[in-house]
C-alpha cells in the first residue's frame, strides 16, 4: 500500500474535511507515492518517536497532534529536519479524529466502560452528494470503475454502490463540436440509447470523482449533474456521553480513572456535592474540553476531560475530573492501530513510558 491509499482510508475513518479551520491535518511531511513499510502511532511527533520509528523500520509516523501547526517561511526546525533527513513521512489526524463517530472521544468512552454512547456536542457530518452521469453503451463499467477508484459509491459499510438504468438521450452538435456518436443528419436532433449511472459521493471526494469521470468518459462533454442530500453518515461531534453499567460514588472516581487511563494524578472538583453522591451519567472529551462544560452540565452527572482552568472549575455546576490532555487522548492510538492491522499494515503504538510527556512528569 502506498501512502496515498493510506490517506484515502484514513479519510474514510475520519474525513480530513471535518477538521477545524485552524487545524492542520493529513500528510504534513513526506511523499504520498511512497510505499508504507511500517507505521508508528503516537500522540506527538517527538525525537523519541522518530528514534522508535527508525528502530522499528517504520517510514510513516501517524500522530494525533500535527507536527506542523502554522505556515512556514523556512524549514530550520531540528525536528522537521530529522524527519526529512531520515525519509520519514508524517501524517496527522487531529480534530477530524476528535469529532469522528468512532474517533478519539469514542475511544476514551470505551476505555472507561461507558455504554449507550452518543456525541456530546453534535454537528452535521460531511455533506454527501447524489451524482448522476449518462454513458453510451459499452462504457458503463469503465466509467463506474473510475468513480469507485476515486472514492465514489460508498454508502455506510458498503462500497461499489450504484444504480443503473437505460435512458434515451438527444443532442445536436454546433460549432466545433466533435460528437463521439455520429449524428444522423445535419440540423437534425439525434436520439441515442444511453445508460444513467447514479452514485453517492462525499463532498471531500466530489472533485476527484468528477475528474475521474471526465478522464474515463468517451464523450467530449459528459452530462454530469449532482446535488446535496441529507447525510447518511452518523452525526459528527466533539465529546461523548454515556452511562456506567452500575453507579459509582463520587469518592471512587479518582481511583477508577487512575485504573482505566493510567493517569497518575487526576484532579476532582466535586461542585459542592457529597462524596457519597452516586454517578452514572458521564460526559467525556479528550484533550482540552473546557468549551463543552456547559453542554456537559445539561446531560451528565460528571464530566471528564483535560486542561480545565481554575475559574472554569469554580463555575462548574457538576463534578469534573481533569485527567490531563495526554491521558484522555492516548486511548485513540489503539483504535488507530487496530484499524491499520485490519488494513494489513504493520503498526506500533509508542508506549506511554517512552513518551516525552510521561518521562517529564514521572521523573
Amino acid at each position: 500500500m502506498i501512502i496515498e491509499e493510506l490517506l484515502q482510508r484514513l479519510n474514510e475513518l475520519a474525513p480530513f474535511s471535518q477538521a477545524y479551520e485552524w487545524d492542520n491535518v493529513g500528510l504534513l511531511v513526506g511523499d504520498a507515492k511512497r510505499e508504507v513499510r511500517r507505521v508508528l502511532i503516537t500522540l506527538d511527533v517527538t525525537f523519541q518517536a522518530i528514534q522508535k520509528a527508525l528502530e522499528l523500520g517504520a517510514n510513516v509516523i501517524l500522530s494525533h497532534h500535527p507536527v506542523i501547526f502554522h505556515s512556514l517561511n523556512s524549514i530550520t526546525d531540528p525536528l522537521l529536519l530529522s524527519l526529512i533527513e531520515n525519509h520519514l513521512n508524517a501524517i496527522a489526524m487531529h480534530t477530524n479524529l476528535d469529532v469522528a463517530p468512532q474517533g478519539a472521544n469514542y475511544a476514551l468512552a470505551k476505555v472507561l466502560g461507558l455504554e449507550n454512547l452518543e456525541p456530546l456536542s453534535s454537528e452535521q457530518g460531511e455533506k454527501w452528494f447524489h451524482l448522476s452521469v449518462t454513458v453510451p453503451p459499452g462504457y458503463t463499467e469503465n466509467v463506474a470503475d473510475a468513480v469507485f477508484k476515486a472514492g465514489g459509491g460508498k454508502v455506510g459499510n458498503y462500497i461499489y454502490c450504484s444504480t443503473r438504468h437505460p435512458i434515451k438521450g438527444t443532442f445536436k452538435p454546433i460549432g466545433e463540436a466533435r460528437p463521439f456518436i455520429s449524428s444522423n443528419e445535419e440540423d437534425k436532433i439525434t436520439q441515442v440509447a444511453e445508460e444513467e449511472l447514479e452514485f453517492m459521493v462525499q463532498e471531500s471526494r466530489l472533485f476527484d470523482v468528477i475528474s475521474a469521470i471526465k478522464i474515463s468518459h468517451p464523450y467530449e462533454t459528459p452530462l454530469i449533474y449532482y446535488f446535496a442530500v441529507a447525510t447518511p453518515q452518523p452525526l459528527f461531534g466533539l465529546g461523548m456521553r454515556g452511562i456506567l453499567p452500575e453507579p459509582l460514588p463520587l469518592s471512587e472516581m479518582l481511583s477508577w480513572i487512575k485504573d482505566k487511563l493510567g493517569c497518575p494524578n487526576p484532579k476532582l472538583w466535586t461542585a459542592g456535592l457529597p462524596l457519597s453522591t452516586p454517578i452514572k451519567k458521564i460526559a467525556v472529551c479528550g484533550g482540552s474540553g473546557s468549551s463543552l462544560i456547559k453542554v456537559a452540565e445539561q446531560s451528565a452527572e460528571l464530566y471528564i476531560t483535560g486542561d480545565i482552568g481554575y475559574h472554569s472549575l469554580l463555575e462548574a455546576k457538576i463534578p469534573m475530573v481533569d485527567a490531563g490532555h495526554f491521558y484522555t487522548e492516548y486511548p485513540v492510538l489503539e483504535v488507530l492501530k487496530q484499524q491499520l492491522i485490519h488494513w494489513n499494515l504493520e503498526s506500533y503504538v509508542l508506549p506511554i513510558e517512552e513518551c516525552e510527556y510521561w518521562q517529564n512528569t514521572h521523573s
